[in-house]
């Protein structure tokens, strides 16, 4: 990578919210948590079910890829509460 997503985030002067999904199969999840603490003032929220499309996935990587081309899905239980939560907690939603 050109950048070293590490240093980048820990220069952020800005809220900074890391989400990602315990079923993603592009990134694991501990990459998400080695940005966290990159930049400890970050929110981090993982969702158990979640894959990289921000769709609830079973566990089984067929029936994971099975979402990626299913539009119907709805985004994954608790995202939207969550991303709506931090975006009122950090001023940006009224």
């Amino acid at each position: 990578m050109k950048h070293d997503p590490k240093a980048v985030i820990a220069n952020l002067q800005i809220p900074t919210f890391i989400v990602q999904g315990e079923r993603d199969i592009q990134v694991p999840a501990d990459e998400a948590t080695i940005l966290h603490e990159a930049a400890p003032n970050s929110e981090l929220l993982l969702l158990e079910k979640m894959n990289h499309i921000l769709k609830d996935a079973p566990k089984d990587r067929e029936g994971n890829m099975g979402t990626y081309t299913n539009s119907k899905l709805p985004l994954a239980d608790g995202l939207i509460e969550e991303i709506v939560d931090f975006l009122m907690k950090n001023g940006f939603l009224s």
